[in-house]
């Protein structure tokens, strides 16, 4: 297994495993940080603190 850092994002992403909880951490601003039961509602609460643009993915759009 190979480990590293692969992504570009503005944020990183942890999880709490003994509450299922995940965490959203700004990587210019640490002190920032989001919590949600899934990723995408830890980085929109994370966006709106951090006043970061949200992408969407067009898999994430309904028809």
């Amino acid at each position: 297994m190979k480990f590293g850092n692969f992504s570009n994002s503005w944020y990183r992403i942890s999880l709490d495993t003994d509450q299922q909880i995940f965490y959203a951490t700004s990587k210019q601003h640490p002190e920032q940080v989001a919590n949600g039961i899934t990723i995408d509602e830890a980085v929109r609460k994370l966006a709106l603190q951090a006043h970061q643009p949200v992408t969407i993915n067009k898999a994430d759009q309904t028809a």
